[in-house]
């Protein structure tokens, strides 16, 4: 009874043969199944009494062939053609020896009880069955039903479970056959059809339903299959009629929903929803329940075909009854009819409710006895008792396997299948042995089993032993090493999951279909839908074989359970799609299956040699045996990338290479990404897979990275924290493949300063070479980070002999005391080569760091400031020069218009106009600000060297400091022509921005101070008042030396010769605010051909001066009698309460923090403060 195909769809299992039918069999004690007996000992046999067994009836070819090809009577059912044909057993007890002789049971002689009963009185036959559960309901051709409880079958071992029969039930409509039984567990009912007659029965009692009745007159039934007949409480009954289709709602009563007239009775009839699927005597129709509602029978209904008629044999003359006329629901909305056109073909045609065909139509060699649809295949028996099944999804060769197939001389007709049934609730059968399923013995796949003693994975024969398994060599080729590793581990393999054992492909199967013989009763069990999974992977038909278990996961929740299972099946699926290089639907069905990442690795042999020993060896994966086979054809995926590339190029030897190169990378493009995806689950708190295998898949990334460039990945997984990289392995690749950056990258994830700067040493000088290296600028930005001031001067020097500008950088780094511990000498000669403008930065910062040596190192900058001024503007290039005499025009300009402006202040408001500005600014404040901290004598000379006729107000500044006040003023006058200044040097040298200031300081506190070190910085962060602005705010009794003012007058008298304009303005600018000072004397040096303007407000002031002066003096007098004497008393009063105050130069005002040098001061006798007179107001 094995079916006659390798990779069968369904597996026969016999659930009862021979059983007693008849009436006068008594049945179990009510209230509990009574002790079950064996099959033989039911069926009336004695135990063996002797070890030799009778011989096994045979049947001679004309029994064997009795009614076979014998022409139907006219107007019989096909059951009863099928009785005609099927014959009874040639002797009386044939059937019941051969029954014997299939259960194994050797009887010792025969059991005249039951043979006789059986030939005396008609016997009775199977016409239908149901099952429920474990419950089989069985309608026999005298109008009983027979309750028989069915123990659990173990499908594949050829063994009958035991059975017991509970119950039998008379239905009393006069010995007719029961046509039609439906069982609905939801609502514990049996619906019957017989003689016509609907009849309600409860489960499992077998007792009417009084309250739903009996409908008459019917010739066909069917019920709504959207239902869930083992769940559903309502159902929608469809019944057949004389002339109508009558819809009833089946619930605790039976209710008429719906009825539809029709012209002709009907001979078969199926429904789903809304629409109703019918063949009557002349045509196929399909109903539209809800459009003949709302209009008519007509608008709702289509026609198909007609349906097979009566004709006359032409051989015999005889009018031939076609068989009946079949219609089933092959899913949602879809039917399928049977059509012949009299001769033997049969055509199953699938269409839809609006009558389209979306499927293919199947061909039957005759007309199908009986038929059922379990998708997505259709199940028909023969006349011949021969069963097929057929897949609707194929457009070729739709036949797929067949049961009973002749000639199978050992079974008895009236055990050959006559109809077949789908069952109301599943029965679950139990698979063969694990360790038949290992061995591929039976229908299932190989796979580790639990079962097996882990000892038996180690045979005596075997020569090697665990220790040297786990050690052995593996060989990248798994083709090639398949046979080491059967060798090493058997025909199983130690299938663990984190040290789990694995599991085997599900042990149980649903059983849904009967097939139904007259004394026997078969079930069809649906392998698991997993292992039906398989088998189409091993056919290649991948699509169907995951749409299979996405459908079976979907509908089947127990299989969360089993997800060992599932996953096998997605590695499966993806090792085929890999094989034939389908990598996108490879890596995805990886990733469904989680597929252990080390066994991908092993298909690439460059990966396995750079892993070494960090690789655990194929053979000690864990992997299911079908997987394990799947991977040993592919072998390893160079060869996969030859054969597809040499497919795909033909002839063409041009594109072979090309190809190869193509078809590797995207190879190892899928491994990349599913090891990134392997990376995440790993992170997740779940883990899929050994934790062994984490510190494989990054150290594997790390070089993938590296071999696609993409660096910016595999410097930030080399710098997380949580990177399991086995340093060693990745850095022996990198040297190898001179990815040197890579290797200092792991020493700054370990935090080796030194380390990483060693080797980028030796890729800036170029002794490595990398180009992943940033260069100077990731150098920069990583000893910014660095902390360790003893690293960050060891590489200033180093700096400093290989790149300047560099070496400046990183000596912004230094701290204080580390730029102070500094050789600068030996420092400034390397850095003199290279111009003036990085020494100048160095010795910026030497200065500021206060080296021990500043004021000879100011002296040095000083020097190197002009120098760089006298190249900028004194150069060769054009531009320079006429950026100075832009510069010159402009302040001429601006003076033009306020003669009070001096350079200095011009200089500082246009100080970033351009670099000579810029630079020239610094060196003005550094003179003015820190005349202490310089050597002035040695820069004068080196002004007058280098740019004498350029720097004429650092001359006049250098001058003043050397107490060359009159030189000064030549320098300010006669050549830089900055009036203003030379009015302050001399006129108002306590002024805080007189160049007299630094003159005096310099001269009070002497050569050897080293002055206040932090002015110059603090010059450049504050704000100055302007001079022109100081020199409008004179103070109250501050007296002027006449003769500065008449040397003043005559100087500017004398600028006359070049512009007279210029001077007279000069000349009545400064007799108008220093007359006071000086005699009309002073107008006998002015040119007789000066206008009298110019001296006119000098010439008023004093006339009128002269002509009150008589007047007021006896008013000042007495004013400044009376202020002496309040001055005395209020002194008197101040000595009481203060003593003397005794200044020295070093003395700061308390509000601006400035020196109070010669300045007028104040005390303030609340707080003791001492401010600058201007301060005090």
């Amino acid at each position: 009874m094995d079916t006659t195909n390798a990779k069968a769809q369904y597996l026969l299992q016999t659930l009862a043969i021979g059983i007693q039918l008849d009436e006068h069999s008594s049945s179990g004690p009510a209230g509990g199944r009574p002790r079950k007996q064996s099959l033989s000992q039911r069926l009336g046999f004695q135990q063996p009494q002797a070890e030799q067994a009778p011989q096994k009836p045979k049947l001679s070819p004309a029994e064997k062939g009795k009614g076979r090809g014998k022409e139907p009577d006219v107007g019989e059912s096909d059951e009863q053609q099928a009785d005609k044909q099927s014959g009874s057993p040639p002797a009386e007890n044939a059937g019941a020896a051969a029954i014997a002789d299939l259960l194994g049971d050797k009887p010792a002689s025969p059991a005249p009880s039951v043979s006789s009963q059986m030939q005396k009185q008609r016997m009775a036959k199977i016409e239908c069955a149901e099952m429920v559960g474990g419950d089989l309901y069985v309608g026999t051709n005298d109008g009983r039903i027979v309750h028989y409880a069915i123990d659990t079958p173990v499908i594949g071992s050829g063994e009958v479970p035991e059975n017991f029969r509970v119950n039998s039930v008379d239905l009393k409509m006069g010995g007719k056959r029961v046509e039609h039984i439906i069982a609905f567990p939801g609502m514990c009912r049996l619906v019957v059809l017989c003689s016509s007659t609907v009849l309600f029965y409860s489960l499992p009692e077998l007792r009417p339903v009084p309250s739903m009745g009996r409908v008459k007159g019917v010739s066909c039934i069917a019920f709504d299959e959207r239902a869930d007949r083992s769940s559903a409480t309502t159902v929608i009954l469809c019944v057949a009629r004389m002339r109508s289709i009558q819809m009833y709602r089946m619930a605790s009563e039976l209710r008429l929903e719906q009825e539809v007239g029709i012209d002709s009775s009907v001979a078969s009839i199926c429904q789903y929803g809304n629409y109703v699927c019918l063949a009557d005597t002349e045509t196929y129709k399909i109903l539209d329940l809800a459009k003949i509602r709302a209009t008519s029978v007509e608008n709702g209904q289509l026609v198909l075909l007609p349906t097979t008629q009566p004709y006359k044999d032409e051989k015999t003359g005889r009018i031939v009854r076609p068989p009946r006329p079949r219609t089933l629901v092959v899913g949602p909305n879809e039917f399928m009819f049977l059509t012949s056109s009299g001769d033997e073909t049969t055509l199953g045609v699938i269409i839809t409710a609006m009558g389209e065909a979306l499927r293919g139509t199947l061909q039957f060699t005759t007309y199908p006895k009986s038929i059922i649809y379990d998708d997505p295949n259709v199940i028909a028996i023969f006349g011949n008792g021969v069963v097929e099944v057929y897949d609707t999804r194929r457009q070729e060769q739709t036949l797929t396997q067949k049961l009973f197939a002749e000639p199978e001389s050992d079974i008895p007709n009236s055990s050959r299948p006559r109809k077949v049934c789908t069952v109301a609730s599943t029965l679950l059968c139990t698979n063969v042995s694990r360790a038949e399923v290992i061995d591929g013995s039976a229908a299932g796949v190989r796979v580790t089993s639990p079962d097996l003693d882990a000892s038996s994975l180690f045979r005596a024969e075997h020569k090697h032993s665990e220790s040297e398994m786990d050690t052995k060599p593996w060989t990248a080729a798994l083709a090639q090493s398949q046979h080491m590793d059967r060798e090493m581990l058997g025909d199983n393999s130690v299938s663990a999951a984190h040290g789990t054992a694995g599991k085997a492909l599900s042990r149980f199967t649903n059983a849904t279909i009967l097939v139904c013989a007259q004394d026997s009763v078969y079930t069809l069990a649906n392998l698991p839908e997993l292992v039906r999974v398989d088998r189409l992977l091993d056919d290649q038909k991948v699509e169907a074989a995951l749409l299979l278990a996405d459908k079976a996961l979907a509908s089947d929740t127990s299989l969360n359970a089993k997800m060992d299972e599932v996953a096998y099946c997605f590695q499966k699926a993806g090792a085929v799609c890999l094989k034939n290089m389908l990598l996108d639907d490879a890596l995805q069905h990886f990733r469904r299956g989680s597929l252990d990442p080390r066994a991908l690795l092993h298909l690439f042999p460059e990966y396995v040699d750079y892993l070494g020993t960090l690789l655990i060896p194929f053979g000690r994966i864990p992997m299911a045996a079908g997987l394990r086979d799947v991977f040993y054809a592919i072998g390893d995926v160079d060869r996969l990338v030859e054969v597809g590339a040499r497919q795909m190029a033909g002839e063409s030897e041009d594109q072979l290479e090309l190809l190869k190169q193509t078809l590797k990378d995207n190879a190892r493009e899928m491994l990349e990404r599913y090891l990134e995806y392997a990376r995440l689950q790993m992170s997740l708190p779940e883990q899929p897979f050994a934790p062994d295998s984490v510190p494989v898949i990054d150290t594997v990334l790390a070089r993938i990275y590296a071999e696609s460039s993409q660096h910016d990945k595999l410097s930030s997984m080399i710098m997380a924290s949580d990177n399991n990289i086995v340093e060693d392995f990745a850095r022996d690749y990198f040297l190898q493949t001179h990815r040197y950056y890579y290797c200092s990258l792991f020493k700054k994830a370990r935090k080796d300063t030194q380390g990483v700067l060693d080797v980028w040493r030796k890729l800036l000088t170029g002794e490595w070479e990398d180009e992943q290296f940033g260069g100077l600028a990731e150098y920069l930005e990583y000893i910014q980070v660095v902390n360790n001031q003893r690293v960050l001067l060891d590489e200033y020097y180093w700096l400093v002999s290989f790149d300047i500008g560099t070496s400046l950088q990183v000596l912004m780094y230094l701290t204080d005391e580390s730029v102070a511990s500094i050789d600068a000498d030996k420092v400034i000669k390397e850095i003199e080569p290279y111009g003036d403008e990085p020494l100048r930065a160095f010795i910026e910062r030497l200065i500021g760091a206060k080296h021990a040596r500043a004021k000879h190192y100011m002296t040095y900058l000083v020097k190197v400031y002009v120098r760089q001024l006298r190249d900028f503007y004194l150069g060769d290039g054009e531009e320079a020069r006429h950026s100075l005499k832009q510069l010159m025009d402009d302040y001429r300009c601006a003076q033009a218009d306020d003669l009070s402006l001096t350079f200095r202040a011009y200089l500082e408001s246009v100080c970033n106009q351009d670099a000579g500005t810029s630079l020239r600014s610094q060196l003005l404040a550094i003179l003015c600000a820190r005349p202490l901290s310089y050597d002035p004598g040695e820069v004068l000379d080196c002004v007058e060297q280098e740019a004498k006729p350029l720097l004429l107000a650092e001359r006049a500044v250098l001058l003043v400091i050397l107490d060359r006040t009159n030189e000064a003023i030549d320098v300010l006058v006669k050549e830089l022509q900055d009036y203003a200044e030379a009015e302050i040097l001399l006129l108002r040298p306590s002024l805080q921005k007189s160049l007299a200031q630094m003159c005096q300081a310099h001269r009070d506190l002497g050569e050897d101070s080293d002055g206040d070190q932090d002015g110059y910085w603090l010059l450049h962060q504050q704000t100055a008042t302007s001079i022109a602005d100081e020199l409008r705010t004179l103070a109250l009794g501050t007296s002027v030396d006449p003769d500065n003012v008449r040397k003043l007058v005559s100087m500017y008298i004398a600028l006359g010769e070049a512009d007279d304009e210029t001077a007279a303005r000069l000349v009545s600018g400064l007799l108008a605010r220093y007359g006071q000072f000086v005699d009309m004397d002073v107008l006998e040096q002015v040119p007789d051909s000066w206008q009298f303007s110019v001296i006119e407000k000098f010439v008023v002031s004093k006339f009128q001066k002269l002509a009150h002066g008589a007047q007021t003096s006896k008013v000042e007098r007495s004013v400044r009698q009376s202020l002496e004497f309040q001055s005395r008393v209020e002194a008197m009063e101040s000595s009481k309460n203060h003593g003397p105050v005794v200044l020295d130069y070093t003395q700061t005002c308390a509000k601006c923090g400035k020196l109070l040098g010669s300045s007028a001061f104040a005390l303030i006798p609340e707080s003791n403060d001492i401010l600058h007179l201007t301060c005090l107001g």
